[in-house]
């Protein structure tokens, strides 16, 4: 499965995993294989995707590169990191000082070309822009956009 959904806007944590494993049977792809903003909602109904995510940030981290959150309130629990596998001392927090939109913060951090993959919150819809999939293209990044709403409604068993 060679797909990059060059068509869509965004895809799901799960979409982006299948896409990314699929095509390698199993094996993580020396190249990020999808290119528009990725979905995490932590929601009951799809608990699911939390997973995905946690395993494609576990495959972010192990390259030579930042897994960058931006906001205290994108950045998940470090025992559920640390338990997925991510290397702990690759993950970078961006506080916004300067005023700058979300948007622009995440733009900048793919752009520099330092981050495996970068997280935000937020509505899925505002992080669409061509200049974001640029972004993540150029910089064979991950770009998260988790779900904030449907966070708040976790329960864990």
């Amino acid at each position: 499965m060679a797909t990059h959904f060059e068509h869509l806007h965004a895809v799901s944590a799960s979409q982006a995993y299948k896409a990314t494993f699929a095509s390698h049977e199993h094996t993580p792809s020396s190249s990020i294989k999808v290119q528009c903003p990725i979905e995490v909602s932590f929601s009951d109904d799809t608990q699911t995707q939390l997973a995905y995510f946690l395993r494609l940030l576990k495959q972010a981290s192990q390259q030579s590169r930042w897994v960058t959150f931006i906001g205290h309130e994108a950045l998940v629990d470090k025992n559920l990191l640390q338990s997925a596998g991510i290397d702990l001392n690759k993950v970078l927090v961006v506080c916004n000082k300067k005023g700058h939109s979300v948007q622009e913060l995440m733009i900048q951090a793919l752009q520099s070309g330092n981050s495996s993959a970068v997280i935000v919150t937020g509505d899925i819809l505002d992080f669409t822009s061509g200049a974001i999939r640029d972004a993540a293209i150029l910089s064979e990044s991950f770009a998260f956009v988790i779900n904030r709403q449907a966070k708040q409604q976790m329960t864990i068993h």
